[in-house]
């Protein structure tokens, strides 16, 4: 698996736009979550800081593969445990959580640059969602965060996939994330970051694309 190497500082943020787009889509969709997680969640100040002044989300946690990443957040008084996603023990402790948030690493180094297509993730979504939705029945809902090269073929597939392992969960949005600053605030050409896919036993089978 490729995992971000922390020393030299290059695994990718949340883009506060991104960040600011998922805070509308929640007051929208979900608006008495209180709870979220990010699994496989890099460093996630912003987004923390973002639910609880925005939302008014009284639990963030996160889960991250590189201890280093993972005691960074905790530096920063953010709820993060290091570990695997495909370990049960590990995300049993979210199945609580309103509002689930899954984005593996999409490229070597995971610094948010280098094109990869919905196959070459991983862990898997196919893999995570069989484990999460599937078997520990996860009841509230999940975004996959997935790579901007993510096809419709690809969405179509995980729905099906999906649908195998848990026929009551939805898809309820499609969601295109526009972004034209970079991580650090620099303006930038308007580029698509990545393809967030809703899934819902909450939400309705709508296939919303925007």
């Amino acid at each position: 698996m490729d995992t971000p190497k922390f020393y030299r500082r290059s695994f990718a943020k949340t883009n506060v736009q991104t960040i600011a787009q998922r805070v509308g889509l929640i007051r929208e969709l979900l608006p008495s979550a209180s709870s979220i997680a990010e699994l496989c969640c890099g460093d996630c100040e912003a987004q923390a800081k973002a639910y609880a002044s925005e939302l008014l989300v009284t639990r963030f946690a996160g889960v991250d593969l590189s201890p280093d990443i993972a005691k960074l957040n905790r530096a920063k008084g953010i709820e993060c445990i290091q570990g695997d996603v495909l370990e049960p023990a590990v995300i049993r402790e979210f199945l609580d959580f309103d509002l689930v948030f899954f984005g593996p690493p999409l490229s070597i180094d995971c610094d948010g640059h280098r094109l990869h297509t919905y196959s070459d993730v991983n862990p898997s979504f196919e893999d995570f969602t069989a484990l999460f939705l599937g078997r520990l029945r996860f009841q509230g809902t999940l975004v996959c965060i997935c790579p901007k090269a993510t096809t419709m073929g690809d969405i179509q597939s995980l729905y099906a996939h999906v649908k195998r392992h848990r026929e009551d969960v939805n898809l309820r949005l499609v969601q295109h994330s526009y972004s034209t600053v970079t991580s650090t605030g620099v303006p930038t050409e308007r580029r698509l970051k990545y393809v967030e896919l809703w899934f819902s036993a909450r939400l309705p089978d709508s296939w919303e694309l925007r």
